[in-house]
């Protein structure tokens, strides 16, 4: 079969999709697969026409909204990852943190405002919901793009406006001082299995931002994590049970905040990253799975379950 290692795109993530791309497609040919790497452009129908898998490494819109998938359901064509409606979940924090709160997982206490508000309103808004410090971030973003965290109202009014300017929807949480963790989840359904939690603990930058994930030695990473057996299986199961829940297919990454033995889940990642530096290889490496062992895993189990 063809494979079409599909990466790139015109996302606020391009150049860690080009990155996540590149390691797949050496992967594949590795294995002796017959991959080819294609970076998306608008014209991307005639790009794929001709494969038979498309190997989506699309990180942000429109690869991991739902949109590319819903365009290869109508065409019928195989890829991997999770389908439509578990992708646009994925992607949409407001969303997201509405589906965990309908199941009593815990998250950080939320509002969502949009470009339909005056800023003064959305500014008010915040000021008399939250105590500082509070993080403030688009809607429909990845990789901690444009993820402030603000200790005072200095830069509030700032904050919002780039937001609303730049993404036209955001959303403001309450922040959780704690551990920041992940758990990478492989499989579908009753057979998903979630992998080792890693601690992350971050060097250059004072939370786990663009510049700490994509920086080598940017962060420290404790695989698995010191955490107490019992309540890491717990943290493992509750993000199972998203994955679960959503209907991720193949792979996916849950991301969380640590604070008193309990775990405040941020989102879920239905295509994380697969750089160098990137948290799934390493949560795999820690269960002895090498990186091309990873690639292949996450093609079967998609193919098996399309």
């Amino acid at each position: 079969m063809r494979i079409c290692v599909l990466c790139g795109g015109w996302s606020s993530e391009r150049e860690v999709s080009l990155r996540s791309g590149n390691g797949v497609y050496n992967a594949l040919k590795k294995l002796g697969y017959d991959a080819y790497l294609v970076d998306m452009n608008k014209n991307f129908e005639s790009q794929i026409e001709n494969f038979d898998v498309i190997y989506i490494m699309l990180h942000g819109r429109p690869g991991e909204d739902g949109t590319i998938q819903s365009y290869l359901e109508l065409k019928n064509k195989k890829y991997t990852g999770s389908g439509p409606f578990a992708s646009f979940i994925g992607i949409d924090k407001v969303i997201f943190k509405n589906l965990l709160i309908q199941n009593n997982i815990l998250t950080p206490k939320f509002i969502s405002f949009s470009k339909e508000e005056e800023i003064e309103e959305i500014v008010e808004n915040i000021l008399k919901n939250f105590d500082f410090p509070i993080v403030i971030k688009p809607r429909y973003e990845g990789s901690s793009v444009d993820v402030h965290i603000l200790k005072d109202e200095k830069n509030l009014k700032e904050a919002v406006e780039l937001i609303v300017n730049k993404y036209n929807y955001g959303i403001v949480e309450e922040f959780i001082k704690g551990r920041e963790i992940t758990i990478g989840i492989l499989g579908t359904g009753k057979k998903a299995f979630a992998l080792p939690i890693i601690e992350i603990k971050p060097i250059i930058s004072e939370f786990y931002d663009y510049k700490a994930k994509y920086t080598k030695g940017g962060s420290e990473y404790i695989v698995p994590a010191d955490i107490d057996k019992n309540i890491s299986k717990e943290i493992q199961e509750i993000a199972l049970k998203i994955h679960r829940i959503i209907n991720a297919r193949a792979f996916s990454r849950v991301d969380a905040i640590l604070k008193d033995n309990k775990a405040y889940i941020l989102e879920i990642n239905t295509i994380p990253g697969m750089t160098e530096t990137s948290l799934l290889p390493k949560a795999a490496s820690a269960i002895n799975m090498s990186y091309e062992e990873l690639v292949e895993f996450i093609l079967k189990d998609s193919l098996n379950n399309a």
